[in-house]
């Protein structure tokens, strides 16, 4: 149910995004559309990493433990992948909007990288 859901809203989030791309200059769009456009596209990049996160863990688990019978430890399901998309799509919104103000350098981007690093770790102690 979780990941009909989620797929719903990525598929809204990236028609709405499409349409605002399409019919909206930046020049015109103003603070709202700017806000909308970071938004949208923060959404869909939690959708698609999502489902990303998911798949490469279940074709992890196929490769590598295919002889082993029984429950493999550490099983991700889609909502822990979620948990762990919804901090690592931070990242190329961080980093576009510091491009945006001219303020993305190599410190601006290991302190991104940072953040999502604890973010991650965070999220691994309370899901553990």
């Amino acid at each position: 149910m979780f990941a009909k859901l989620l797929t719903i809203i990525g598929l809204l989030s990236a028609t709405a995004l499409g349409y605002l791309l399409i019919t909206m200059p930046p020049t015109e769009a103003g603070a709202m559309g700017i806000l909308a456009v970071f938004l949208l596209s923060y959404i869909l990049s939690v959708t698609i990493l999502t489902f990303f996160i998911f798949l490469c863990h279940r074709i992890l688990l196929k490769l590598l433990y295919s002889d082993r019978t029984g429950h493999v430890a550490g099983d991700v399901s889609v909502r822990k992948a979620y948990y762990y998309a919804s901090i690592l799509a931070l990242g190329p919104v961080i980093l576009v909007s510091l491009r945006s103000v001219g303020q993305v350098g190599v410190a601006e981007f290991f302190l991104v990288i940072a953040l999502l690093a604890i973010g991650c770790l965070y999220i691994s102690r309370q899901t553990s």
